[in-house]
């Protein structure tokens, strides 16, 4: 009998041992899982910290080469749209004479030498001279070929090369607008000059209040 109870109670302790054994093994578990847990959230937590800076940075430098394209572009359409303006043909309306298109060069030398309100309208089309053109206006002529540009000749200096033949006479297309010399027409020995591919033309007072023009050749 005493056996037996010795018996229950060596049995009774043995089971309690194994439980309290078998709380602690699943209590140290639990707690290794937890800070399993905790770290995979951290790395976690770290990833998606690492991934959103990244994401930031991509966008920030996308936006910044977009905003630099953006200038680029508009600089070269603001370029592109100054060379069209510089030089652009223009076209005049003159009654009795009709549409008067002015090439580039022709059209800056009108507007440089103060357009209509200087040289008044054109009196003809264009007339074509070799390789160049000739476009009258009521106070005067522009002269442009390929080699020399686009020049403005006027008064007693146009009429003397007129005689001559004009850009296709001896003296070839003016190669400078014409010019005041040796201090104008106010002071003896001044007054104008027109400089040509193949000589000058002066008109010249003479200090008595009379003037004369010369050709000279090259």
């Amino acid at each position: 009998m005493i056996n037996e109870l010795l018996f229950r109670r060596t049995a009774a302790a043995i089971g309690i041992a194994a439980v309290t054994g078998a709380a602690v093994v699943a209590c140290s578990q639990a707690k290794e899982a937890a800070s399993t847990a905790s770290s995979a959230a951290s790395a976690g937590a770290s990833a998606a910290s690492s991934a959103a800076s990244a994401g930031a940075s991509a966008a920030s430098s996308a936006a910044s080469a977009g905003a630099s394209a953006a200038t680029s572009a508009a600089s070269a359409a603001s370029s592109a749209a100054s060379s069209v303006v510089a030089g652009a043909p223009t076209s005049i309306n003159v009654p009795g004479v009709g549409d008067v298109k002015l090439d580039g060069p022709t059209a800056d030398a009108y507007t440089k030498a103060g357009g209509e309100a200087a040289l008044g309208q054109p009196t003809a089309q264009p007339q074509k001279v070799g390789d160049g053109t000739a476009q009258a206006f009521a106070k005067g002529t522009i002269f442009d070929s390929p080699a020399t540009g686009a020049h403005l000749v006027q008064g007693e200096i146009l009429r003397e090369y007129t005689e001559k033949g004009g850009a296709g006479g001896e003296l070839g297309f003016p190669t400078a607008d014409e010019a005041q010399t040796a201090g104008g027409p106010d002071a003896p020995k001044g007054g104008w000059i027109s400089e040509f591919q193949k000589g000058t033309i002066t008109w010249l007072n003479q200090g008595d209040g009379t003037f004369k023009g010369t050709i000279t050749p090259k």
